[in-house]
């Protein structure tokens, strides 16, 4: 098992490496992917009070890298010919505030305590494959808290997983484009149960 995987990791780094270099010249500048148009229908759900939205994601999800690991290893990579047009962090933030939008106003910031507040945490944005290399998926994970003034109303942990079509820099991109929306429309069904029930009051020590 360890020897597969080794061996995989080594492959998949030789690849990306070597992909747009060559002896004596000068290798091609990295293709650059974002999310894509947001086409997708969204769930109908009720119309909302407006929201203000905070975003902030893990160190390794600060830049434009895109990120791919084997299993459950503690060791991330980076496609060497291959980036994002804006950090994780930021596309995520644009397609969620679109997605919100169609419920409500979403602001980068509250105009009054009295305004509700959704902080979100990213936590993975990453294409993780399978031990043999035969398989991978893109994931994205959400750690979502709603703050009513300074009161915790609510928090939610999202996780998505979707498979990949291909096994490389191009397949992992579309899975992660399929798990964002997936997960901002599970984000937008939880925050109109979470905003409109009983225990939207704000909570003592929350």
């Amino acid at each position: 098992m360890k020897m597969r995987r080794a061996v995989l990791i080594l492959t998949l780094t030789v690849a990306t490496t070597l992909a747009g270099c060559g002896i004596g010249r000068v290798g091609a500048p990295p293709s650059v992917f974002d999310l894509g148009l947001d086409t997708k229908p969204v769930p109908t759900l009720p119309a909302r009070a407006p929201i203000a939205l905070s975003l902030q994601a893990v160190p390794v999800l600060s830049d434009t890298s895109v990120i791919w690991r084997v299993g459950d290893s503690a060791a991330p990579k980076a496609y060497a010919t291959y980036r994002w047009a804006s950090s994780p962090s930021e596309l995520v933030r644009q397609r969620i505030t679109d997605r919100l939008s169609r419920q409500g106003p979403v602001l980068a910031d509250r105009v009054n305590l009295q305004m509700p507040q959704l902080q979100l945490s990213l936590m993975q944005f990453e294409q993780v494959y399978a031990e043999d290399g035969q398989s991978s998926e893109g994931r994205v994970l959400l750690q979502a808290v709603l703050l009513n003034g300074r009161a915790v109303v609510d928090q939610q942990r999202i996780q998505v997983r979707m498979p990949a079509a291909t096994q490389d820099a191009a397949g992992g991109v579309a899975a992660l484009r399929q798990a964002t929306d997936q997960a901002a429309d599970q984000l937008a069904q939880w925050l109109a149960r979470a905003a409109s029930a009983p225990a939207a009051t704000p909570r003592p020590g929350g």
